[in-house]
């Protein structure tokens, strides 16, 4: 039986033995809750390559990351089972530890972009076979103001709630959809902008913004993409994309269009590459990172912590 805290020494055939550890940290709610039609099978073959497993199923906010730091001083392995959000958490743990273990990724969310981004598989079965075949990526994380981390996406303004205010269920029941929807919804407010300071690496820019973004993928948000071409997770370096407040129809209809076509160096769009940034806001607008509010925020540290972690892609 899997429940919270419990260590299943299996080793895929039925005896135990001196073993590599890891811990699988499973979000029981995420997505569609397709983990639980696989799990067992998925714990067995981490079993057939030898690793003793420790199973941790989180409850609330912030049980993926101190469970991440607690198995993870111990593990050689840590595996996430769940959506972007968990990811974040299970990321942040492992940031508090010195001696950190490799990270496996399982993505079982509504949207998850960033596992697109990185083209990891999608069936539970496949995401267990051949660890020691799979690659490791030094993978870059940010840091907002130093007590946040994110992932992929740390952003505010329009299509930024999409990723928080969809409803849980609703995402459980037509996944992906669900943010085109609450995307869709946002449209409008493409006319409303804060004004905005953001200093990068190569100058500033200030103006009046209906979007400001953070990233480290080629998915953005469940809505945005990003050109693969220019997104590299371990670069050291991210990218800001920026989309002025618009007064008319005509600018935004053009604004929209050049979205859908993934062109970014219009009139209305700016993107930029930096490896650090601070963003002044007027206002405190609600921030998002990886999916999950992120609280009111006017100033903003952001700095790309190079190979932070590292995962098997």
């Amino acid at each position: 039986m899997v429940r919270n805290d419990i260590i299943l020494g299996y080793d895929g055939r039925g005896k135990l033995g001196i073993m590599k550890k890891a811990a699988v940290i499973v979000n029981p709610v995420a997505g569609k809750m397709k983990i639980k039609s696989g799990i067992l099978d998925f714990l067995a073959s981490l079993g057939r390559q030898d690793y003793e497993t420790a199973v941790y199923v989180t409850k609330a906010r912030g049980d993926a990351s101190d469970a991440a730091e607690r198995y993870g001083r111990e593990c050689d392995l840590v595996v996430c089972c769940g959506g972007d959000g968990t990811l974040n958490e299970v990321i942040s743990g492992l940031l508090r530890i010195s001696e950190k273990p490799l990270l496996l990724y399982y993505p079982c969310g509504s949207t998850n972009d960033f596992a697109t981004t990185l083209g990891l598989p999608k069936k539970i079965d496949a995401a267990a076979l051949d660890i020691a075949n799979r690659k490791v990526m030094e993978l870059d994380v940010g840091s907002l103001n130093g007590s946040r981390h994110f992932s992929y996406i740390t952003s505010f303004g329009i299509f930024t709630k999409a990723s928080f205010s969809a409803d849980q269920k609703v995402k459980n029941a037509i996944g992906h959809l669900a943010y085109i929807l609450q995307g869709a919804k946002e449209l409008p407010d493409l006319g409303k902008s804060y004004h905005t300071k953001v200093t990068w690496d190569g100058g500033s820019f200030e103006g009046n913004y209906a979007l400001v973004a953070v990233t480290n993928s080629t998915s953005a948000g469940g809505v945005l993409r990003l050109p693969p071409e220019q997104v590299k997770l371990d670069d050291g370096i991210f990218e800001i994309l920026l989309i002025k407040g618009l007064s008319n129809a005509a600018d935004t209809s053009k604004t929209v269009g050049m979205l859908l076509r993934q062109k970014y160096d219009g009139e209305n769009i700016i993107m930029v590459q930096t490896k650090k940034a601070v963003i002044e806001c007027d206002a405190a607008p609600e921030w998002c990172t990886d999916g999950e509010f992120a609280g009111n925020i006017s100033r903003a540290e952001i700095e790309c912590l190079h190979g932070a972690v590292r995962i098997l892609i």
